[in-house]
């Protein structure tokens, strides 16, 4: 198998299957294809969740979600100064909503509404995170490549169709043997060119 580099005027550059620019060219294929996908900032969503289905989906929501809520989060956290909210408002005043916010928000309301994970979850959540990920890398891979081999396969075509008039009756018979058995046939029947309706 071969394939077409480049083709201009002057240059036709072909590869043959095995050579050592043949192995150069997948490499820096895949090397190419894993530069593109480390420097992409965020994932194709449309793409993965046609391919991977409603998980990807679900996992797209969530984490829009979670960069929602962190986006309004602020950069640092300011604890409540009470003593200064005694001096503005009073010590009753701030008793009640240091009760408030302790009892029913810290320990209730908070534990209610904030997910918290554990180690574990998490390490779990990344490395179901981190499969989903490989296998969408997998496949892009995969396809890259097929893609490139019959990107390869079409300048192979494409330079025999380009070369077809150059060729001898010899050649022809070389490269198509089904075509010269068929023409052998048609010979041996008495059937010649045009003569078949």
């Amino acid at each position: 198998m071969e394939a077409v580099i480049g083709k201009t005027p002057q240059i036709h550059l072909v590869v043959r299957k095995g050579s050592i620019a043949w192995d150069i060219m997948y490499r820096r294929v895949a090397t190419l294809a894993n530069r593109r996908i480390l420097a992409r900032a965020s994932p194709k969503w449309e793409y993965l969740s046609s391919k991977l289905g409603a998980e990807v989906n679900e996992f797209r929501s969530n984490m829009e979600q979670m960069e929602a809520v962190i986006g309004k989060a602020p950069k640092k956290i300011t604890p409540i100064d009470f003593a200064a909210w005694e001096a503005k408002v009073g010590k009753e005043a701030v008793a009640a909503v240091k009760d408030q916010w302790e009892n029913q928000w810290l320990k209730g309301k908070k534990a209610e509404t904030m997910i918290t994970f554990d180690e574990a979850e998490a390490k779990k959540m990344k490395d179901e995170c981190a499969a989903l990920v490989a296998a969408a890398q997998d496949f892009e891979d995969t396809n890259r490549l097929r893609l490139r081999e019959i990107e390869m396969s079409i300048g192979i075509l494409q330079n025999e169709i380009d070369n077809i008039d150059d060729l001898e009756v010899e050649d022809l018979a070389k490269r198509y043997p089904k075509i010269a058995e068929r023409a052998e046939e048609e010979v041996k029947e008495g059937v010649w060119a045009g003569g078949r309706d």
